[in-house]
């Protein structure tokens, strides 16, 4: 990772290398009419313009919380009655 220093700051900030961040890997997907009228509907109400980013960013939004959902804990969350 490339470090680089932020104006009046002491720590240097790690930035990723470019390289790393390209997006070449394809997730293809099918819905039928209704979930693309909905998904359309929706686009247009909310003014989405990057139709990827958001899918992308719907999408990870849930599997880190799954996973997150899904750590391990110290203590379990055991009711006792």
């Amino acid at each position: 990772m490339a470090e680089k220093k932020k104006k009046n700051s002491k720590k240097p900030v790690k930035v990723p290398d470019r390289k790393k961040l390209v997006r070449d890997q394809r997730i293809n997907i099918a819905l039928n009419d209704a979930e693309m009228r909905a998904l359309q509907r929706y686009f247009e109400k909310y003014k989405i313009t990057n139709k990827a980013k958001f899918c992308r960013e719907l999408i990870m939004l849930e599997v880190l919380r799954k996973f997150e959902a899904d750590a391990p804990t110290l203590f379990d969350n055991v009711e006792e009655p």
